[in-house]
């Protein structure tokens, strides 16, 4: 029997979890063949087929599960291992946050490292999941708190607010505005996936957008420029100054922002350093991130 490849069971991990040939061959940075021809050689040392081919997809096989939850196990161990064995604390903190969030933190940039000196922060703006648990990510901001592996310590910062906002050029008057024959910037998630799409289209009617800017500093920076409405998150657009808000969302649609730590990482000092300072960044911002008003700016001392 061939010795175990830790390799090719890594390989085999990624095809399970990216639920495809295709997909996993991506993020590995391999051919589709060369992914196929490796899970071949862990099923060959496994003795017997782990995974089913079917015209809907993949499939384990029973004892292909059973192989999985081990390779989990020891993927969290080796996670727990590399947290363990740090000598130094970490002079960067990632923070992976939606765009949404990523401009409120730029626009506070200064404050933040004025609060946390002898810490860069590196911003990942992104709207997939970065794992914490693998240190994709030391802190991450997200508008829900979805599952994930390992022992998370969550804050919730804040709630977030939006509105629909238009150029003074497309809205010269706007106590007079017909929302039914406006331009507007559509989003690319559809109505039934989406609670604030299902509103935004019901304020402009049935009727195709001017453009569909799924990127939220991308369609900020269209609506200033006046090539439609856009549904904006409140403290971006009224901070940016040139844009007038010409309707309201129902605040039953009002989101939550939290923030999540890997109890491990949560431990250390430049981690733990940032991510009070983004709370406080946000428990400063509360009225502005609800729309309500805008606080002076935070001075560095700089």
């Amino acid at each position: 029997m061939r010795d175990f490849s830790w390799d090719d069971a890594k390989i085999f991990a990624a095809v399970v979890e990216a639920g495809g040939w295709r997909r996993a061959a991506q993020r590995l940075g391999l051919s589709t063949a060369t992914a196929s021809r490796r899970v071949e050689a862990f099923e060959a040392w496994a003795g017997e087929p782990l995974l089913e081919r079917r015209a809907d997809g993949l499939r384990l096989t029973e004892r292909g599960e059973r192989v999985m939850a081990a390779l989990r196990q020891m993927g969290e161990a080796a996670d727990s291992i590399r947290r363990a064995t740090m000598t130094r604390e970490a002079e960067v903190v990632r923070i992976t946050a939606t765009a949404s969030m990523g401009l409120v933190l730029v626009e506070h940039m200064a404050a933040l490292a004025a609060a946390t000196p002898g810490v860069v922060i590196s911003l990942l703006p992104s709207r997939s999941i970065l794992s914490l648990a693998r240190r994709e990510a030391e802190i991450a901001i997200r508008m829900r708190t979805p599952p994930e592996e390992g022992r998370l310590v969550m804050r919730r910062l804040a709630t977030v607010r939006v509105a629909l906002y238009a150029a003074p050029s497309l809205v010269p008057d706007p106590a007079r505005v017909d929302l039914a024959t406006l331009p507007y910037l559509g989003l690319a998630r559809p109505a039934q996936q989406s609670r604030t799409v299902a509103a935004l289209e019901a304020l402009v009617g049935p009727r195709p957008p001017v453009a569909v800017l799924d990127d939220t500093p991308i369609r900020l920076r269209a609506c200033i420029q006046g090539l439609g409405m856009a549904l904006l998150p409140c403290l971006p657009a009224e901070a940016s100054g040139r844009l007038v808000r010409i309707a309201s969302i129902p605040p039953a649609l009002d989101e939550d922002a939290w923030l999540l730590m890997h109890e491990d990482l949560a431990r250390l000092p430049a981690v733990r350093a940032v991510a009070e300072a983004v709370a406080q960044l946000f428990q400063r911002q509360r009225q502005a991130l609800l729309g309500e008003s805008l606080p002076p700016p935070v001075r560095t001392g700089r």
